[in-house]
């Protein structure tokens, strides 16, 4: 959703589990983002003390803000509710929200994607982040006149950045990776959407990468998938029905987690529908990745995730054949990591972010800061 704000500055939040950073987003002479690095510091965006810290010598900036966090940041359920006209599935999704969460529906704030038509039922993901830490954030921003404009986990802002690139395939399947310190983000794109999306939690080991020799892995076989998992956030045995031309371009349309969708709702009473059907992302689950001891144990870890998630949407959920795969946040240990997915995958995983970045930005907070930050 995007709110009707018209200015020309353009700014991008983004952070992890240990830095935020604010960033000034604007047109390069050739159309492709430009990032100029406003302020960051080292702490995460939801400790009480980062956004003060990074507004303090800014000034008024009078723009829009694009915020974009790691899967981590969010609660993520799918749910399978019967068909029905996609204007009303906004109002039944809270009834059925509130019975499947743990908290109060209203302390969150939270947006949806119908991510497969099927028969008899649609499938719908849904993203839920707090919605006092959101606030907290707003109001800070709200001094500094400053907008909040969009709202997105960071596949989306990944996927976005391939398509501004002119990297992404137009009419094939990709499949993003994301290696955080302390998670990967994993989604796969095809005809406009992101059918499939999981977190695993993966600690990044300390100092030099090191190998040893190569060990046996057992692979999954093509006849015995693994049961199906929470964390797979497309859980069926039927193939959605997808239009036959989607534009690429697509893939954010009408996208964004922003507190016009708080859990509290605009009181309307929720279309009736007869069963949904939830899975959250659980904290432990048969795809849940242990913290890693080393860095083989780690390097051996990121082709096996990819592996399962690839092989989930071909062989589960008859999806497209994944023959492109991105990966950032791997630029310190790119090779030592090609070893093990070339080995395992039989193909050339692409690097993400060997463009981005800088002394004073990671290159995954740079892909996701130019991704979710250039909305002219």
């Amino acid at each position: 959703m995007k709110l009707p704000f018209s200015t020309k500055r353009y700014l991008a939040l983004t952070g992890d589990s240990q830095s935020t950073m604010l960033a000034e987003v604007s047109k390069g002479p050739s159309g492709t983002g430009q990032l100029h690095i406003l302020a960051k510091t080292g702490s995460a965006i939801t400790a009480d003390v980062t956004i003060p810290r990074l507004l303090a010598g800014v000034g008024n900036l009078h723009g829009l803000v694009s915020l974009s966090l790691p899967l981590t940041f969010f609660e993520v359920i799918t749910a399978s509710i019967p068909v029905m006209p996609d204007g009303a599935v906004g109002k039944a999704l809270p009834y059925h929200l509130a019975k499947a969460l743990h908290k109060p529906l209203n302390e969150f704030i939270y947006d949806w994607q119908i991510t497969g038509r099927f028969k008899d039922r649609l499938q719908v993901t849904v993203y839920l982040f707090p919605a006092g830490v959101f606030h907290k954030i707003r109001r800070e921003f709200t001094r500094k006149q400053i907008k909040f404009s969009f709202f997105e986990p960071d596949v989306f802002a990944a996927f976005t950045f391939l398509f501004q690139e002119k990297m992404l395939p137009p009419n094939e399947a990709a499949l993003c990776v994301l290696l955080w310190q302390d998670s990967i983000s994993l989604a796969v794109y095809e005809k406009g959407k992101l059918p499939l999306i999981r977190t695993v939690k993966a600690l990044q080991p300390h100092g030099e990468v090191t190998l040893r020799p190569a060990v046996d892995i057992e692979l999954p076989a093509s006849t015995a998938l693994p049961e199906l998992a929470d964390d797979l956030l497309i859980l069926d045995d039927d193939h959605p029905h997808f239009d036959e031309q989607v534009d690429t371009a697509s893939i954010l349309a009408d996208f964004s987690i922003l507190a016009s969708k708080e859990g509290s709702g605009s009181g309307d009473e929720p279309a009736p529908a007869a069963s949904a059907d939830f899975a959250s992302s659980p904290e432990e689950g048969v795809f849940e990745a242990t913290d890693s001891a080393s860095w083989p144990e780690y390097l051996h870890r990121i082709p096996l995730e990819i592996l399962r998630t690839r092989d989930y949407y071909a062989s589960i959920q008859k999806g497209a054949a994944v023959r492109n795969i991105f990966i950032g946040g791997a630029d310190s240990f790119w090779q030592e990591l090609l070893e093990n997915t070339n080995n395992l995958l039989g193909t050339q995983c692409k690097s993400l972010t060997a463009t981005t970045g800088g002394p004073d930005c990671s290159p995954l907070l740079h892909v996701l800061a130019l991704g979710t930050g250039a909305r002219w």
